[in-house]
Order: structure tokens, then C-alpha cells, then sequence
């Protein structure tokens, strides 16, 4: 089933193209080329990546031994899990389109949902890669390292507060 979401997004995609092909046909044809340049150039790659992340995803999903996965990252490994998680998502370079997917074969796997918030709140907010390439080039390491201090519980805050939530919410249910 096609969720809303969607739906939505692609209404409103329709609408936008209506109203530039109204404004000016040629804009169409020129959106549909950007595009396309987008998602297949090899410079940039975008459609090769995202098909390749869910390939990695599915492949992992069968890999990943789930006694071994309940085991660390599961309900029962309780602040171990939530340690791993943020560390993982903090050395786990990419963009979206690789981390949900690899986290979808984490949870399909037995991770734990305080895990997983753990593991997508600390590639967020305290990601290796980002702080190196970028943050600390451009923002220098006094502005850096004052925001990982304040950042870098976070992720095990939320990791707990989500796992005591999903349980408390939804420990009937499952």
C-alpha cells in the first residue's frame, strides 16, 4: 500500500511540474534531463547509491546472525546496545540513503529501538567523519569541541528515553 506521504509527494510534484510546463514547456524537458543527470551521472551517482545501500541492506538482513545481533543490540543487552549503537552511529559515514536501510536490517535483525535511536541520533549529531571533514575545518575545534560536549550523551539519552518509551507504548502490542 502507497502510504500518504507519498501520495503527497508525488501530487505535489505534479503540480510543479503543471505549473513550470504552464510557465514555459521547455522547463519540463530541461527538469527531466537535471534530473536524470542527477540520479545517473557517474560523478554524482545519487541513483547508483541508494540502489546499492538497499542491496547492502537486504544482504545484510540475511547475514547478520540474529542470535548474534539480539544478543548485542537487542532488548536484553540494555546499556551495552545502547553504547555500540552510538558508538556504530558515530563511525557510520553516508548519507540517509545507506544508514535507514542498514538500520532496517539491524531491526529486522533483533536490534532494539533504543539502539537504533541511539545509533541514528549519534551518526547525527556526532558523526566522525563530518566533525573531521567539515566541522572542525570550517568551524574550528574550540566551536567543536564545546558542541561535543554538550552532544556527545545525547545520543545514549535518547537511546534509553526511546527504548523506555517503545516499551512503555508498545510492550502489548508486540
Amino acid at each position: 500500500m502507497v502510504s500518504i506521504v507519498v501520495i503527497g509527494f508525488l501530487a505535489a510534484t505534479l503540480v510543479i511540474y503543471v505549473i513550470g510546463y504552464l510557465k514555459d514547456p521547455s522547463s519540463v524537458s530541461k527538469a527531466v534531463k537535471d534530473t536524470l543527470g542527477m540520479l545517473f551521472d557517474p560523478s554524482q551517482g545519487f541513483a547508483y547509491i541508494v540502489v546499492a545501500a538497499f542491496f547492502l541492506a537486504s544482504m545484510l538482513a540475511i547475514l547478520l546472525p540474529s542470535d548474534i545481533v539480539a544478543s548485542y543490540l537487542g532488548r536484553e543487552s540494555g546499556m551495552r546496545g545502547i553504547l555500540i549503537g552510538t558508538t556504530a552511529g558515530a563511525l557510520t559515514p553516508g548519507g540517509p540513503f545507506l544508514i535507514f536501510p542498514i538500520l532496517l536490517s539491524l531491526y529486522k535483525a533483533g536490534a532494539s529501538v533504543g539502539t537504533l535511536i541511539a545509533y541514528i541520533s549519534a551518526w547525527g549529531l556526532i558523526a566522525v567523519h563530518r566533525i573531521f571533514a567539515l566541522e572542525i575545518p570550517l568551524m574550528g575545534l574550540p566551536f567543536t569541541a564545546t558542541r561535543l560536549a554538550i552532544s556527545a550523551a545525547i545520543p545514549i539519552i535518547l537511546g534509553l528515553a526511546g527504548q523506555y518509551l517503545h516499551d512503555l507504548l508498545f510492550s502489548q502490542a508486540t
